[in-house]
């Protein structure tokens, strides 16, 4: 006789509604050249308000003191309010004085603790220590007439509002909890658990799931289930794959989610990591993470790398990544830029046919003619 669990008769709902307030500053760094102060030591804004508290944006124009970073720059965020414990997110931006418009470089996706209270505990400063390669941004856009521009965007999260009491009739089941597919599928790719099948990429050992595998892709599928599955080795050796990169596509054959710990990586990092999981999308017909790449890289075009991006796009019949690469060249803002760059010059020598479809959409549109 099955168990019939009780059922409630009403409850009552509410809303909790979140209270931000945010607020951008803009810090001009003039003379930028002339700004060399040497590792560990900063140049500070001027204090702005966003929220009720006081904030300055540090910028070490040589970096960290600690090994491996000198050869970046680095930005934080500090809260100058004394005593105060604020929840904040934040987004740094650099402005391209080619374009006028800000590109993101990093931000935060998860709200952090400034606090003032308990010194001791380093927390009123965040920021990255990565922000951007020394010798890159010299030779960037950001960086024109010995003038850098930083842009930060501060959300304050406030105490949170609670609105829309109201009483409703329900029959939800009471004690049972709400399955979490993916946080299960994370954990048995985590533990090894029953795993059947392990991958070695570049020395690096990977345990997997055969059953989870071949759902997910096509290709993994003919490999575990087709006809040859009796001859194949019992660790399967993948080449021309990184280990970080592979692992990032089982997390997401696992998870339908990126790894999170992708937002740690500086932006041109992050862009290197999206393309080479990208082409192991294709390679495996992963269909989801092509398609969330193809996605991420539309949103992150620049002058500098769009033609290296539209030779990917071609290569791996992303025609949505192909279009958007096109629609980016033949603007005329961008035109000149792109034309000028190392990318274009060998994508001209490359794949010379390419440029017959950017001729086309121009003719068509007429924005560089």
């Amino acid at each position: 006789m099955a168990l019939e669990l009780p059922r409630p008769g009403t409850k009552t709902v509410s809303r909790c509604t979140p209270q931000t307030a945010r607020g951008t500053h803009t810090f001009e760094i003039e003379g930028y050249s002339t700004q060399g102060l040497g590792a560990g030591k900063f140049i500070q804004s001027a204090s702005f308000a966003i929220g009720g508290y006081d904030w300055c944006i540090r910028y070490y124009p040589d970096g960290s003191k600690t090994e491996g970073l000198k050869d970046y720059t680095a930005v934080y965020l500090e809260l100058l309010t004394k005593k105060a414990e604020v929840r904040a997110l934040y987004d740094f931006r650099l402005i391209d004085h080619t374009t006028k418009s800000p590109l993101s470089i990093f931000h935060t996706k998860a709200p952090l603790l400034f606090d003032t209270v308990n010194i001791g505990r380093n927390c009123y400063t965040w920021g990255r220590s990565k922000f951007k390669k020394k010798n890159e941004l010299e030779s960037s856009p950001f960086l024109r007439d010995d003038r850098l521009v930083i842009e930060c965007d501060v959300t304050v999260l406030k105490e949170s509002v609670i609105v829309e009491t109201s009483d409703a009739v329900t029959n939800i089941v009471v004690g049972v909890p709400s399955p979490n597919l993916s946080q299960d599928l994370a954990k048995l790719l985590e533990t090894k658990e029953e795993a059947d099948v392990t991958f070695s990429v570049d020395g690096e050992v990977f345990a997997a799931h055969a059953i989870v595998l071949g759902m997910r892709s096509s290709v993994f599928k003919a490999e575990f289930y087709g006809p040859l599955r009796e001859q194949r080795d019992q660790r399967i050796t993948i080449k021309d794959i990184q280990p970080d990169v592979f692992r990032a596509l089982l997390h997401f054959i696992y998870t339908d989610s990126m790894l999170p710990s992708m937002d740690d990586l500086d932006r041109e990092e992050w862009k290197e990591l999206i393309q080479q999981l990208l082409v192991a999308a294709d390679r495996y017909d992963v269909q989801g993470l092509k398609s969330v790449c193809e996605n991420a890289l539309c949103e992150r075009l620049d002058v500098e790398t769009v033609a290296a991006m539209l030779a990917l796009a071609d290569q791996q019949n992303c025609n949505k990544l192909k279009s958007a690469c096109i629609d980016f060249i033949i603007r005329p803002d961008k035109w000149d830029g792109v034309a000028s760059s190392e990318g274009f010059d060998h994508l001209k020598r490359s794949c010379p046919s390419i440029l017959v479809d950017v001729l086309e959409k121009a003719v068509r549109s007429r924005k560089i003619l």
